[in-house]
């Protein structure tokens, strides 16, 4: 199983369009909760982003930090497995992703992190899907301390993780 930590800190988003990215994130991973892929999950974001109604309703602890990683820190603390998906809020897996997951988790497939890509928006993302922008990590919670960054950009530079081939789409 999953625990997902759902980072809320887009700077360039207005309150309203935050919260909604949140509420769609959230949404796409519905259906793998109940095949018991995902099986808890935290939202971090900044102090006074107007989220505690949707934590409160969807059953998310939420972690409020000043920096991400800080929240990230408090996250992992907080989860309770050893295997994370970590997801920019305001992305939707696709449904493609609960096959790969489950993969993933039957095969032990951790060892090396993994990197939920954007779908394919333009001809180069097309012709070569690793230049698609990273909006998500699936690895354990050591390897995301060990990145020092709750940026899923930043932790591909440093993970250098292998692909899943599953994509996620922009919600908001």
């Amino acid at each position: 199983m999953l625990s997902l930590i759902l980072t809320c800190f887009e700077p360039t988003l207005s309150e309203a369009k935050r919260q909604e990215g949140v509420v769609r994130s959230l949404a796409s991973l519905v259906p793998f909760v109940v095949e018991g892929i995902v099986a808890d999950a935290a939202l971090i974001g900044p102090h006074g982003a107007g989220l505690e109604a949707i934590a409160d309703e969807a059953g998310c602890a939420l972690i409020e930090a000043a920096e991400a990683v800080q929240g990230l820190d408090a996250a992992l603390a907080r989860a309770r497995f050893s295997n994370v998906l970590l997801l920019s809020a305001g992305y939707a897996v696709q449904p493609g992703f609960g096959d790969a997951a489950r993969e993933l988790l039957a095969f032990g497939g951790f060892a090396q992190a993994r990197v939920l890509r954007l779908e394919p928006n333009s001809v180069l993302t097309r012709l070569s899907p690793a230049f698609a922008e990273p909006v998500g990590v699936l690895a354990t919670k050591e390897a995301l301390l060990s990145a020092g960054s709750a940026s899923p950009g930043a932790i591909v530079r440093r993970l250098r993780p292998a692909e899943i081939f599953a994509t996620a789409r922009r919600a908001v």
